[in-house]
């Protein structure tokens, strides 16, 4: 019964020992690749900018910058500084730093280097606050990948001239993420990922596993809506 017992013990001894070397010799996860991102104008280019009003740029997955570079307008020989408003992580407000401005300018460091025309005056009216009807979390397949979605339902359209939503996660008083609105529709995928990595700008936060949520818009000029009353965040990894 003792050399069956030292036995037992021999045989444990030796599958721990080599349970432990395998876990030592097995390579970590590997890190996420560091997150670059192309900057995009996001005032549509149809019809003309207010003289007194910003345009926005937006940070995207894709390209080879970690931050927002210098960007400026240029027309001819002329160059127009413009002063960076952070709206949300990745998201700017750029306001030309000259009293007037007027005609068509080449907006430069950005995608494209679109250009866009100042001329008509006064800025409307800030988006009105979204109305939340509910939101959802759930996993969806996308290419042989499942993919984590938190989607929010909206009382009403999108309003015209929303180019962003905001997400602001549970009692945080500056947005945590963004995304862009599509017009007229009236929900919003406000989060998507796959896999553990997620490629998020400088300041910006994947949502919790549960808690409450708001939402504000912003339209085309920078103006940002008064975030919506929180709703509660759906429980999910």
């Amino acid at each position: 019964m003792r050399r069956l017992s030292s036995a037992l013990i021999f045989v444990f001894v030796l599958a721990a020992a080599g349970a432990l070397a395998q876990d030592e010799e097995s390579p970590a996860a590997a890190p996420c690749p560091e997150a670059t991102f192309q900057p995009q104008l996001m005032t549509p280019l149809a019809g003309r900018v207010p003289r007194d009003a910003s345009i926005v740029v937006g940070l995207f997955p894709g390209g080879t910058l970690r931050e927002l570079p210098p960007v400026q307008l240029t027309r001819r020989r002329r160059e127009i500084a413009l002063r960076r408003e952070a709206i949300a992580p990745g998201l700017y407000r750029l306001t030309p730093d000259v009293r007037r401005i007027y005609g068509r300018y080449d907006v430069s460091g950005v995608v494209g280097s679109p250009q866009i025309v100042f001329g008509r005056p006064g800025a409307p009216a800030p988006p009105t606050t979204p109305r939340v009807d509910r939101v959802e979390r759930y996993l969806r397949a996308s290419g042989g990948e499942m993919r984590r979605e938190i989607r929010a339902h909206f009382g009403f359209p999108i309003p015209q001239g929303v180019i962003a939503v905001l997400a602001y996660w549970g009692d945080d008083a500056s947005p945590d993420h963004w995304v862009r609105a599509v017009p007229t529709r009236s929900d919003a995928v406000i989060w998507s990922a796959e896999g553990a990595c997620a490629p998020l700008p400088e300041g910006a936060s994947p949502p919790p596993a549960s808690g409450p949520v708001r939402f504000a818009f912003v339209d085309q000029y920078g103006q940002v809506s008064q975030p919506s009353e929180p709703t509660a965040l759906p429980a999910g990894q």
